[in-house]
């Protein structure tokens, strides 16, 4: 069970403090929190779509009936907030949802970043987040009331980086990393894994920051250029890694490039285009697995949307079940979603989803196996 629900939610309901019980009348309200506006818009979109689809697949089927409760009642999107990937209005959109006793649970946000500068207030509040890509390794120590539906960025910079050395192709590493909670913490992992292996003194030749929404990164990629580094490992997001590969074949740089989830978008091959082909990438979602849960669910998406399903459509979606499974096994407020959540994966089954099992650990981190892709003639594929 996630250290320190018991205790908080045990004084939450004493005290009544924003606590969301609702009549069998009310609807069993969710707040969304995602970028909805620039560099990140698309992830939100794609949130946006995943949140919707989970709502109405789980309404269509008779709704959610909480623990406690004769009647099922339909689920419901209180606000699509827009946090604009900045963690001022991500602390902005918490104190919101918090204030709202509509909001029994929060779904998102994407970024880190976002999702540290809210957890705070949630914590304090009682008031459970479900970030859909907050990957950051402090996020598990956010509190009890932040969860997440992606492995951290600890694991995934320990598996890339056992991967790429398992590969024994190259021999001089250069990074370069977004300036933020996310790049920092993902770049530190990765580096201090390729030590920890018994890689040699000097296997990383670089490593470059780059600040969140840059443009031009040739000073970084001409410095890693002249150090002749063979691979790039890139710890940012889908918009910049683009512009980054496209730059580096711009400039000659012909180093294999790694990243993890954080590129793994299509728009990341629709705008770097020649230059994402070869891109090696973590993940832990494919249209290419076969079990029959997935297939059923992608088929329902793209016949309800006209689209395949990607990631963060997964993701979001997933998001939505663990919030209408920990109803079922909680109670309609906030305290019990909480306490059910924790106990996913060790008092509870795991909850089956689009990405296959959801299960959490102590930290509220959710455990999942690995995938690795390699874009190939413009499309990401599985890696043979």
């Amino acid at each position: 069970m996630k250290k320190g629900i018991a205790v908080l939610a045990m004084a939450v309901f004493f005290v009544g403090a924003f606590t969301a019980s609702a009549t069998a009348q009310e609807p069993l309200g969710i707040g969304l929190c995602a970028p909805m506006s620039g560099g990140a818009a698309s992830w939100g979109k794609k949130a946006e779509m995943g949140t919707n689809f989970a709502i109405e697949r789980i309404n269509a089927a008779g709704g959610v009936k909480p623990k406690g409760e004769t009647k099922a009642r339909m689920l419901k999107l209180i606000e699509l907030a827009d946090d604009k990937n900045d963690p001022r209005e991500g602390a902005a959109i918490a104190q919101r949802f918090v204030d709202n006793a509509k909001i029994l649970a929060m779904v998102g946000p994407i970024t880190s970043t976002v999702a540290l500068a809210g957890a705070p207030i949630l914590n304090k509040a009682a008031l459970v987040q479900i970030a859909i890509g907050a990957t950051a390794p402090a996020y598990s120590q956010a509190g009890p009331y932040s969860f997440r539906v992606v492995p951290t960025d600890t694991f995934q910079g320990r598996y890339i980086a056992k991967w790429a050395k398992d590969q024994g192709q190259w021999k001089k590493y250069a990074t370069i990393y977004v300036n933020d909670d996310y790049g920092r913490g993902l770049n530190d992992v990765f580096v201090t894994a390729m030590k920890e292996m018994g890689m040699p003194e000097g296997t990383i030749v670089a490593s470059e920051a780059f600040q969140p929404n840059d443009m031009d990164f040739t000073v970084q990629i001409s410095k890693i250029k002249g150090l002749k580094a063979e691979a790039l490992f890139i710890a940012g997001h889908y918009k910049e890694g683009a512009l980054i590969a496209r730059q580096a074949r711009e400039l000659g740089l012909g180093a294999q490039i790694l990243g993890t989830d954080g590129i793994g978008h299509p728009e990341y091959i629709k705008v770097a285009g020649k230059a994402a082909e070869g891109t090696v990438y973590s993940g832990y979602f494919s249209l290419e697995d076969k079990r029959p849960y997935i297939q059923k669910w992608a088929a329902e998406f793209k016949q309800k949307n006209g689209m395949d399903p990607g990631l963060v459509e997964g993701l979001a979606n997933d998001c939505v079940e663990l919030v209408a499974k920990a109803i079922e096994l909680g109670g309609a407020s906030r305290e019990g979603i909480a306490k059910a959540l924790a106990e996913i994966g060790s008092e509870y089954p795991p909850v089956i989803g689009a990405l296959g099992e959801n299960k959490f650990d102590a930290n509220g981190d959710m455990v999942r196996d690995m995938l690795m892709y390699v874009v190939k003639d413009g499309q990401a594929v599985l890696h043979k």
